[in-house]
Formats: structure tokens, C-alpha cells, sequence
């Protein structure tokens, strides 16, 4: 019975490792019949890019703003005298251009021009009576002289003549006042300007204070620009001030260009004025642009108008104009440098008009890839495509 069992456990084991020498012998056998991966060499693949070879240049900085156009000459004209209007200017509505010394309105005159003639008579009365009165002064002093008379006669004459020159200078005054009111009965334009406002009308009566009419000058106008208080201290030129107190002086000539935000075709020059006030809050600097009128122009700039001003601040030498889209958030950008894309920092002086004005870390004639990457490896290859030279595409 052992010999039985122990046979079958030797015949198990040599089952076992029969199998386990068949299985070592296939997968020999398997591996002998593999053949081996054929080898593919694989090509770096070029990435196609657009370059622009960089030249130093002087570029001219913009600083933009944005205002409202106002006139500078803005009045209103109130009636001084009371009255009836008796006549109007024969075009009077909002919108008219009036010139000059034109006549606007014209108050009923009859009573002042009494007043005057009333003045001027009795002005004239006073003066045939003082020279009588100087005349019997000068005779009653001469009989006194001579021991005939008395003192008292003598010092009445003379208050007499006292008391009719100290009535002409009365008369003088209510002469006087009279011219005033009656040239007052004109109201005459005292500059050429557009009528914005209209409060009287002809046959209406008014009274001393009452508004009548509101002139403007189209041709006295500016724009008052909020700047980037940094952008305005950094780009543009302040004399120093020449008064006491701690204020800015008065900007150097700058030569501006208005342009209307409705419509880019309408534009005038102007230039910086002076400035306005600080704004603490908006950290921004308010400047006053005087705007050049425009003569012989369909569509004029005018008062109302929202614009943009473009002010021209001093230059930057030797700086690298590039497209926005070349440099990154980071102020980095892509070289090539013999078929390879390099990373290279560099700093940028400002953002203007869609361009980056870059005044440090770029060599004259480097080819900066313009064309917009994400994230490209570094040391890439690269195919250039194009080349645009830097002054070309800066006019662009």
C-alpha cells in the first residue's frame, strides 16, 4: 500500500515537470520565431513661422485721452434796463451764427431818451445861471472893495455859485446815467457766436437780470482730457512754474490731433493749453487742449463732440517696434537663431497702437518670430516662412 502511493507521487512529479519542460521549450521555441521591430528613424518636425529683422528706430510716443469738446467763450446776456422789446434780429432762433456788434434786441428808449433831454436842459439852464451868478459874485466884490456893501452880500453870492456848480456836477451824473441806460436799450453780439439759448422774444416785456439770449463761440473751443497721471509725468514736458505754489507749470508746445469717436474722417490739430486739476481718485491728470478752428470744412468739430486726442509726447531713441502679438504677458519673445527658437526677455517701454515699442534685450538684426506660438518647446525648429523687415512692418 506505501509502494502504491509513493509510485503515484513520483509519477505526479514527473508529470509536473514534463509539463513544466514543455512550457520552457514553447516559449523558447515562440521567442525564436519572433522577429524584431523594424527600426524607423523619425524626422524633427519644423514649425513654420513668420520672423521680422529688427532695426533700431526713433519712434515718436502717442499719449491718447478722451473728452468732451467745450467752448471756451460761453455768455449769457440779461436785460440791464427795463422795457418792451420793440424790435429783434430779423434771424434770431437757437442755431443762428450772429457777428459782431450785430444788434440782438432793441428795448423801448422813450423814457431814458426823456431822462436825457431833461438832463441836458436843465445842464444847460444851470450853466447860463452859474455864469450869472459868478458875474454878480465878481460885482458885489468889486463895490466892496470900493467900501460899498456889506460882507454878507459878498459870501451869499459865492454860496449861490457853490451851491449851482455843486447842481451842474448833479446834473453831470444824471446825464451821464442817462447815456448809460439808453445805450443799455441796445443788446449787440460781443463776439461772433452761435445762439445755443432763447429766452425773449420781440414785444416782451423784460426787466433788469432777466436772461434774453445765450451766445457761443465756435471758434474759441477746447477739450478737456483726463490722462494716466504716470503716462502724462513720463511722456510729456512741463515748464517749471513760475508762480508760488505747488502746481504745474505750463506744458511745452505740443501738437495734438482731435478726432471725433463717430466718425474717424472728422479731425482738427490743437495743442496742450494747460493744467486743469488732479483727480485723486482716477490718479488721473486733467489737461486743457486748445483746438485750431477748422474754416472751409463741411462737418467741423464743435462743441458736444466726444473725441479722442492724440498728444505727441517727446521721442524714444534706438527702440525696437514689434506687433503686440509677438510679445508675451511674461515681456518675452521667440527668436531664431540659426533654424532654432530661443526665449529671450526683454522690456517694453509701452503698447502703442497695437504695437510693443521694446527698448532693451533685442540686437540689431535679430529675427523675432511675429507669428502668434503657445507654448512652443524651447530649441524648436523652426522653417522662417517670411521676413518682414522692421521699418516696413512699423508702417504698417
Amino acid at each position: 500500500m506505501k509502494k502504491t502511493s509513493v509510485s503515484v507521487l513520483l509519477v505526479r512529479i514527473v508529470l509536473c515537470l514534463l509539463i513544466l519542460a514543455g512550457g520552457v521549450a514553447g516559449m523558447k521555441w515562440l521567442k525564436a520565431m519572433k522577429k524584431p521591430p523594424v527600426q524607423v528613424q523619425q524626422k524633427e518636425s519644423a514649425l513654420a513661422v513668420q520672423v521680422q529683422r529688427v532695426q533700431p528706430e526713433t519712434v515718436p510716443v502717442l499719449v491718447s485721452g478722451y473728452g468732451e469738446i467745450v467752448s471756451r467763450s460761453v455768455i449769457t446776456l440779461p436785460a440791464e434796463v427795463s422795457g418792451r422789446i420793440t424790435t429783434a434780429y430779423k434771424d434770431l432762433h437757437v442755431g443762428a451764427v450772429i457777428q459782431k456788434g450785430e444788434v440782438l434786441y432793441v428795448i423801448n428808449d422813450q423814457d431814458y431818451r426823456l431822462e436825457l433831454d431833461s438832463a441836458q436842459a436843465r445842464l444847460n439852464s444851470l450853466s447860463r445861471d452859474l455864469e450869472l451868478a459868478r458875474k454878480e459874485h465878481d460885482r458885489l466884490g468889486g463895490l466892496y472893495k470900493k467900501n460899498i456893501g456889506t460882507q454878507s452880500s459878498v459870501e451869499q453870492a459865492e454860496r449861490t455859485v457853490n451851491s449851482i456848480q455843486t447842481q451842474i456836477v448833479q446834473m453831470e451824473q444824471a446825464l451821464r446815467q442817462a447815456k448809460l441806460y439808453l445805450s443799455r436799450c441796445l443788446i449787440r453780439a460781443p463776439f461772433t457766436g452761435r445762439i445755443t439759448e432763447l429766452f425773449a422774444e420781440q414785444d416782451e416785456y423784460v426787466s433788469p437780470g432777466k436772461n434774453l439770449v445765450t451766445l457761443t463761440n465756435d471758434n474759441d473751443l477746447e477739450i478737456q482730457v483726463p490722462l494716466d497721471s504716470r503716462e502724462a509725468l513720463k511722456w510729456l514736458r512741463f515748464q517749471p512754474s513760475q508762480q508760488e505754489g505747488s502746481w504745474f507749470g505750463k506744458p511745452e508746445k505740443t501738437i495734438c490731433t482731435v478726432t471725433w469717436t463717430e466718425n474717424t474722417a472728422v479731425q482738427a490739430k490743437g495743442s496742450v493749453d494747460r493744467a486743469i486739476r488732479f483727480d485723486s481718485k482716477l490718479r488721473s491728470l486733467v489737461l486743457a487742449v486748445r483746438i485750431q478752428p477748422e474754416h472751409n470744412t463741411a462737418l467741423p468739430l464743435t462743441q458736444g463732440m466726444f473725441c479722442k486726442v492724440d498728444i505727441q509726447g517727446h521721442a524714444i531713441e534706438r527702440a525696437f517696434v514689434l506687433p503686440r502679438q509677438a510679445v508675451s504677458f511674461e515681456n518675452t519673445v521667440y527668436v531664431a537663431e540659426e533654424n532654432r527658437l530661443q526665449t529671450r526677455p526683454v522690456d517694453v517701454a509701452r503698447i502703442q497702437d497695437g504695437k510693443a515699442i521694446v527698448v532693451s534685450g533685442l540686437q540689431e538684426g535679430e529675427q523675432v518670430i511675429v507669428t502668434r506660438l503657445e507654448n512652443p518647446p524651447e530649441n524648436s525648429l523652426v522653417q522662417i516662412a517670411a521676413v518682414d523687415d522692421s521699418s516696413e512692418s512699423s508702417a504698417q
